[in-house]
C-alpha cells in the first residue's frame, strides 16, 4: 500500500532558491538595526536630587542581530552610556532594546549588575496576549502606588512591566531572537 504524497510537499531547487532569495529581501527590508538603552537619569547637584526623568540613548545601528548584542553588552559593561552634552547628568541604564528599521521589537534585555539580562521572546501570539494582559497589571498598580505616595514601589512595578513586555517581539524575529537568547545563555 502506498500514502499519497501530495505534490506541494517537495519543492525543487529553484523553489528553495526563490524562497531563499526572498526571506533574504524581506530580512533585508528591516535592517539595520537600532540598538538603544532607556536610562534612568539624575543630576549630580544636591538642589536637584530628587529630579529623576527617564531618557533613552542611542548607542547605534548594526547590520545583524549578532552585532546589535555585542554592542548592547559593551555598552552596558564599559559604562559607555553617554549623557551627551550635559556633563552633570548620570544615567543608570535599566533597559536595552533592538528594533529594526520597521520599528520592531528584535530583542529587548534588562541591565542588571553591569550586565545584559535578555528577555525571553514570547512564542505565540497567545503568549502575547498574556504578557500584555500582566504587564498592564502592573502599571495599574505602579499609577495606584504613585497616587498613594509611593514613588519607590511605583518605579519598581514599572519596570516589572517594561520587563515583561520586553518579551512583546515582533513575529518576524521570534525565532531568531529566541535562537540568539538561547546562545547568549549558553555562553
Amino acid at each position: 500500500m502506498t500514502a499519497p504524497i501530495s505534490q506541494t510537499a517537495f519543492r525543487g531547487p529553484g523553489d528553495n532558491l526563490i524562497g531563499g532569495v526572498l526571506a533574504r529581501l524581506r530580512l533585508a527590508d528591516r535592517l539595520p538595526l537600532r540598538v538603544s538603552c532607556h536610562c534612568l537619569a539624575h543630576w549630580d547637584d544636591p538642589a536637584l536630587d530628587q529630579l529623576c526623568i527617564n531618557r533613552e540613548v542611542d548607542l547605534g545601528t548594526c547590520g545583524d542581530l549578532a552585532a546589535a548584542i555585542t554592542l548592547a553588552r559593551n555598552a552596558v559593561a564599559s559604562g559607555h552610556v553617554d549623557a551627551g552634552r550635559d556633563a552633570a547628568l548620570r544615567l543608570v541604564p535599566q533597559l536595552v532594546t533592538i528594533l529594526d528599521a520597521e520599528h520592531g521589537l528584535v530583542l529587548a534585555g534588562e541591565v542588571q549588575m553591569g550586565g545584559v539580562h535578555w528577555c525571553i521572546p514570547v512564542d505565540s501570539d497567545a503568549e502575547a496576549r498574556r504578557v500584555v494582559n500582566e504587564a498592564c497589571g502592573f502599571r495599574a498598580k505602579a499609577c495606584a502606588a504613585g497616587d498613594a505616595g509611593d514613588p519607590a514601589s511605583a518605579a519598581a512595578l514599572l519596570t516589572r512591566a517594561r520587563a515583561l513586555e520586553g518579551r512583546l517581539v515582533d513575529p518576524f524575529w521570534r525565532d531568531l531572537a529566541a535562537a540568539a537568547v538561547d546562545l547568549d545563555l549558553a555562553a
